[in-house]
């Protein structure tokens, strides 16, 4: 009796190191695809890669955009023709320049501050971010390239391009080229994120206030539209929701910090 209780107490053994065996993971199981795999230090994401894609797309739609208007309107007008097309041209790119520099400055402070959080994914948000972006960028260059054509004022390159490097208005249109050439900088850094590090990003991203506000100067002080009541109440419009955002953006930075500073219990 005592010898057929020891078998079955044996049986009973094997059994429990049979099932314990069979639910430990071997070595050479595959990963569930349900299974998060975490990638490589410094290993590009999909969502990296989303990222990087949509900051080429707008920038290119924002330049074809600029190269098409440009032939539209040397095309369609004569370059030597008298006729002020290339004005009228070049103050519609410029409204439509700021309103998405406006759009790319305020959905950059809505990404900031976390209030679009939960909306979409955070890939898809930055993608929005860079192509209104590029595509501003894309018209700020038209809107002054397109000058060129223009026999009435007569700009140069140089003086399209280059800060104080013509003779009408010069401050005021520096003001212009110089929140442009920023823009264009912001839109370099999405390229070089990880080589520079996220603080001197983050840093230079900074600018993208002050290139906002030379634009407005610019609009608000050399466009011949400025003295019209829509205009003025765009811009009061526009500078007012930038000037909040970034008024809410600082304080909830400061409320955080001070969050943190205080110890745990």
């Amino acid at each position: 009796m005592t010898t057929q209780t020891e078998i079955l107490k044996q049986q009973a053994l094997e059994r429990t190191a049979a099932r314990r065996a069979a639910l430990q993971p071997k070595e050479d199981t595959p990963v569930s695809p349900r299974q998060p795999v975490l990638a490589p230090a410094g290993a590009h994401t999909a969502d990296d890669s989303d990222s990087v894609w949509g900051a080429i797309l707008g920038t290119l739609i924002g330049l074809a955009l600029a190269a098409a208007g440009l032939a539209i309107g040397i095309g369609a007008v004569g370059l030597a023709g008298e006729t002020t097309s290339f004005w009228y041209l070049s103050r519609s790119a410029g409204f439509v320049a700021y309103l998405l520099l406006w759009g790319s400055v305020v959905w950059g402070v809505l990404l900031s501050s976390k209030i679009a959080k939960g909306a979409a994914r955070p890939s898809i948000l930055l993608d929005v971010h860079q192509f209104l972006s590029g595509v501003g960028l894309g018209f700020g260059f038209f809107h002054g390239l397109i000058l060129m054509g223009d026999r009435y004022l007569a700009f140069p390159l140089r003086a399209v391009l280059l800060p104080f490097g013509g003779e009408y208005e010069p401050l005021l249109v520096a003001a212009g080229q110089i929140g442009l050439w920023l823009s264009a900088l912001l839109i370099a850094t999405f390229y070089v994120r990880k080589a520079i590090g996220q603080k001197v990003w983050r840093l230079i991203h900074f600018s993208g206030f002050f290139a906002f506000w030379a634009v407005v100067v610019h609009g608000v002080a050399l466009g011949t539209d400025s003295s019209l009541l829509w205009v003025q109440l765009l811009y009061l419009f526009t500078g007012g929701a930038v000037l909040f955002l970034t008024i809410y953006r600082i304080l909830t930075a400061q409320k955080s910090d001070k969050t943190l500073a205080i110890p745990a219990a």
